[in-house]
């Protein structure tokens, strides 16, 4: 019961009037005299060229958003798969699986100042960069203070935090696959290769689906990274969504639209989801 209560008085109210919020204009203060219906006005704003401005930044966020998540998607899982396959042949695999894991269970805020630091125009690498004489490879206002290397900085931390839990989801999908499998295919001759793709691949499709949803949805719905990194600069190139629904609400004071721009996003993640299990629905049955 104080779990249902929690959930209904915290969680579901929360829901509900994010959606009701989104057909209102609100500045936060006494809703009941100061908020506005205005209908779809809110999503027509940046959306639709209501204001073309405006229009332009959500849609190059949006821009941003897909393309953390396609680039960190396209090496998480092959890396992660790989680095699971090797760990469930190795002795002491429990160790290096703990290992593998410290990245998901640090503190999010803590890694990335880290990370920040590293990235820096005086930072480590630019550091490391300078002493080997490399300094053309020097960047002069660090990775994350140049407009056209920001967002490979982002990628590099989302592809760092996002392979542990996708190499354990990989680990206990490989540790249910029948040896026999492999068994019959060895003596029927098969290479290594020809066993991970006739085989491994096929049988890890339904972990990939639940991976590819994850990735989607946390790629979607980044800000910490964000906001600690670059603060969705230097010059907005790497604003996301999340970072423009934050500004919206706390420092314009439109929470009608930053509440409208949050269910814009989930719609947009729920078709991508729904495509993505689509596409690897025939193999799987």
């Amino acid at each position: 019961m104080p779990a249902l209560i929690l959930f209904l008085t915290v969680g579901l109210y929360s829901v509900g009037f994010s959606i009701f919020l989104s057909f209102f204009n609100w500045s936060g203060v006494n809703f009941a005299e100061t908020a506005r219906f205005v209908w779809f006005d809110n999503f027509k704003y940046f959306l639709f060229n209501g204001s073309p401005v405006n229009t332009g930044i959500f849609y190059s966020g949006l821009f941003n958003n897909f393309k953390i998540g396609l680039f960190s998607i396209m090496i998480i899982i092959p890396v992660s798969m790989l680095i699971a396959y090797v760990v469930t042949n190795i002795k002491r695999s429990a160790a290096f699986r703990t290992i593998y894991f410290i990245p998901m269970v640090a503190s999010g805020v803590g890694v990335y100042y880290v990370w920040r630091g590293l990235f820096g125009a005086a930072g480590t690498i630019n550091s490391v960069l300078s002493s080997m004489g490399l300094d053309i490879l020097v960047i002069k206002n660090g990775m994350l203070g140049d407009p056209r290397t920001a967002i490979i900085g982002v990628i590099i931390t989302v592809i760092w935090g996002g392979i542990p839990g996708t190499m354990i989801l990989y680990y206990a999908g490989l540790a249910n696959i029948d040896n026999s499998f492999y068994e019959s295919a060895e003596i029927d001759g098969a290479s290594k290769f020809q066993m991970l793709m006739k085989i491994t691949w096929p049988l890890l499709k339904p972990m990939t689906i639940i991976v590819l949803i994850q990735q989607l949805n946390g790629a979607f719905q980044m800000f910490e990274n964000i906001w600690v990194l670059t603060g969705g600069g230097p010059g907005g190139a790497t604003d996301v969504v999340g970072t423009l629904i934050y500004k919206t609400a706390f420092k314009d004071g439109r929470y009608g639209m930053a509440s409208a721009m949050g269910w814009s996003v989930f719609v947009i993640t729920l078709i991508l989801s729904i495509i993505s299990m689509r596409a690897f629905k025939s193999d799987t049955e």
